[in-house]
């Protein structure tokens, strides 16, 4: 547009000249006066000349009007791709760590499942911003800005997805904590680590309570180990105690215990004696044979016909 006003400026010059220096019309002297001619000459050439001036002007402005449509459509592309790549870090970060919780970590599984659900989502497609015309760029402009819409809501429902599975593992952190904290009473070999995990659990503080539940945890377990290595300990020296009094009570017996003296029965025999008469030998034998009762002789079935034979006198 300056450069076809100061070519049109030229021109009128130039036919300012041109009537300044033609003839003056007859004055009476016989000069004729040419100069009315000539500006009407000079007229009709500008106005060819404007004419040319304003079709150079109309391209000019339409080139302005194209250039304008592509620079918005550029200015779209770039809200396009910053959007869309807010979008994939948030996928490739926070939405991938959070995705990972199951749902046994969680207070809510549906939160878990209306995170998978938000990640299943369909990104649109890639618009370049490549146009003819001014309406081709409006056009590809327009779809652009709705594709950076798309991003925008699906980030903020998709942070949304995010911080309901954090808050909800959260909640059954401090919840499984708080527990742990009830169940540990006087099971703890140092009870310090039950303060620990109280307070991280007023913090709300979920590597804080992960660390003094782990601490816990341990101390419990010490606490158990020893008890049971006290009870071990306790159950052989009780036993070792009761082997010890026995022997003792054996050995006290066995002093005060003794050996009965073994008793022998010797039958005695008496007899009289006779003296014959009339001068002849006189001899002595028992009154009577006993029937053995196991001191040599047997029963009387045992005994022979000397045995059994009458004694004689």
């Amino acid at each position: 547009m300056d450069e076809n006003t100061n070519t049109t400026d030229a021109l009128l010059g130039v036919a300012d000249a041109v009537v300044m220096d033609a003839p003056t019309p007859d004055d009476g002297n016989g000069t004729r006066n040419r100069r009315p001619v000539v500006v009407a000459v000079a007229s009709v050439a500008i106005l060819a000349l404007l004419a040319g001036g304003g079709y150079l002007g109309w391209k000019t402005y339409t080139g302005h009007r194209l250039a304008e449509a592509r620079q918005a459509c550029v200015e779209a592309s770039e809200s396009y791709h910053k959007a869309a790549g807010e979008y994939s870090k948030l996928v490739d970060g926070d939405a991938a760590a959070a995705s990972k919780v199951a749902a046994g970590q969680v207070a809510d599984a549906k939160t878990v499942d209306a995170l998978a659900e938000e990640l299943k989502a369909t990104e649109p497609k890639t618009v370049a911003c490549v146009a003819d015309d001014k309406a081709g760029y409006e056009a590809q402009a327009a779809l652009i800005e709705k594709h950076a819409g798309w991003y925008g809501k699906h980030a903020k429902s998709l942070e949304n997805a995010v911080k309901a599975v954090n808050d909800s593992k959260l909640a059954k952190t401090v919840s499984d904590a708080e527990r742990l904290l009830k169940d540990s009473d006087g099971k703890v070999q140092d009870a310090k680590t039950r303060d620990e995990l109280s307070k991280a659990i007023k913090a709300k503080d979920a590597d804080a309570i992960a660390a003094a539940s782990k601490k816990v945890n341990d101390s419990m377990a010490a606490k158990t180990k020893a008890d049971e290595e006290a009870q071990r300990k306790a159950e052989e020296e009780a036993a070792a105690q009761a082997a010890a009094e026995a022997a003792a009570a054996a050995q006290a017996q066995t002093q005060q215990s003794y050996s009965a003296p073994q008793q022998s029965y010797t039958p005695s025999y008496s007899g009289g004696t006779s003296g014959s008469t009339g001068g002849g030998s006189g001899s002595s034998a028992p009154d009577f044979v006993p029937v053995s009762k196991g001191f040599g002789v047997g029963s009387a079935d045992d005994c022979d016909a000397a045995c059994r034979a009458p004694i004689q006198h």
